[in-house]
């Protein structure tokens, strides 16, 4: 059995995942998310704020420490759209570093592939459909018949919409969400290939990311967020699309006083909403089943692979450390 911990950090989040893994179980003993935004201004600017570089830092510093308590075996660091895209990633990198991390920096197509590999742990019913709805970018998974994997992965995120459509007012035009849904089906359609409906076993369409988990705390109107409520949430698409009309009435102060909303999600949940709509539309899904497992999990499996001298399960190896001192 090994302990793993696991730092992903990503356009509007940085995670943390402990996890114990023995004989492809995955057992979640501790998981954080803090809302760093890495990605505010990305693209527009091509480079991170340095105040949200600082504060992903102080937040992996922080992890950090919680891998030591807690006597990780070994320890995984990912990085994903925003730091694939910026032009002074180096300066987040190495700031990692500093702090005892090996980070890496990994393609649309792994990270797909450690979403799916994760939300497929828990019995949530057939799903050869795993979407991982993010901030910078959107990756679609695919389970074929001969059990490997169709992925896509797209630029579509929730910080990206929101800064090129939603913050001209506050709240936003219906013109500006109807040009917001516009470009998201056509980036969509572009990217995927497929007829809808044609995978011989239908089964469900999951979707892991703060988007779809804080749709269902809004539906469940959750005064304090509990991931066994969320994991396995069935949302139809007329629910999500009732979510955004709401939403989209409101401006970003009053989105923070919904119930089920964390304020700093406030300014970029309509854009998520938007984008899983828009992606369900194109898919033919008239609904989803929500994943709290997701890409920290498939990193876990990955990594105790890789400690055992196994062959990754999605042909990704990452480089493993030790927690600190």
């Amino acid at each position: 059995m090994s302990r793993i911990g696991v730092v992903d950090i990503g356009t509007v989040s940085v995670r943390m995942g402990i996890a114990d893994v023995r004989d492809g179980a995955v057992v979640t003993l501790a998981k954080k998310t803090r809302v760093c935004d890495l990605g505010q201004g990305l693209d527009e600017t091509g480079v991170l704020d340095a105040k949200a570089i600082d504060l992903t830092r102080s937040t992996a510093d922080e992890y950090g420490r919680c891998f030591t308590r807690n006597r990780c075996d070994h320890v995984v660091c990912t990085l994903t759209q925003a730091a694939r895209e910026a032009l002074n990633a180096d300066e987040l990198l190495g700031g990692l570093r500093d702090l005892g991390y090996e980070p890496l920096v990994i393609e649309g197509e792994v990270e797909g592939a450690l979403t799916a590999l994760g939300a497929s742990i828990p019995a949530v019913g057939p799903c050869p459909v795993v979407i991982d709805s993010g901030g910078g970018s959107t990756e679609i998974s695919r389970w074929l018949d001969d059990g490997t994997l169709w992925i896509r992965s797209t630029p579509v995120g929730c910080r990206r919409v929101t800064e090129r459509f939603l913050e001209l007012t506050d709240p936003p035009s219906l013109e500006a969400i109807a040009r917001a849904r516009g470009w998201i089906r056509g980036a969509f359609e572009d990217a995927i290939d497929w007829e809808p409906g044609d995978v011989s076993e239908p089964g469900r369409m999951v979707v892991t990311g703060g988007a779809s988990t804080t749709l269902a705390a809004i539906v469940h109107e959750m005064e304090r967020y509990d991931p066994a409520l969320v994991q396995g949430t069935v949302l139809s698409q007329r629910e999500i699309d009732a979510i955004a009309l709401r939403l989209g009435r409101l401006t970003v102060r009053e989105r923070g006083d919904v119930v089920g909303i964390q304020p700093k999600r406030a300014p970029i949940i309509l854009a998520g909403a938007l984008i899983i709509s828009e992606l369900m539309g194109v898919l033919g899904y008239a609904e989803l089943t929500v994943s709290e497992a997701d890409s920290l999990q498939g990193i876990a499996l990955v990594a105790d692979a890789t400690a055992e001298g196994k062959g990754s399960p999605v042909g990704w190896t990452p480089t493993l450390t030790v927690p600190r001192p």
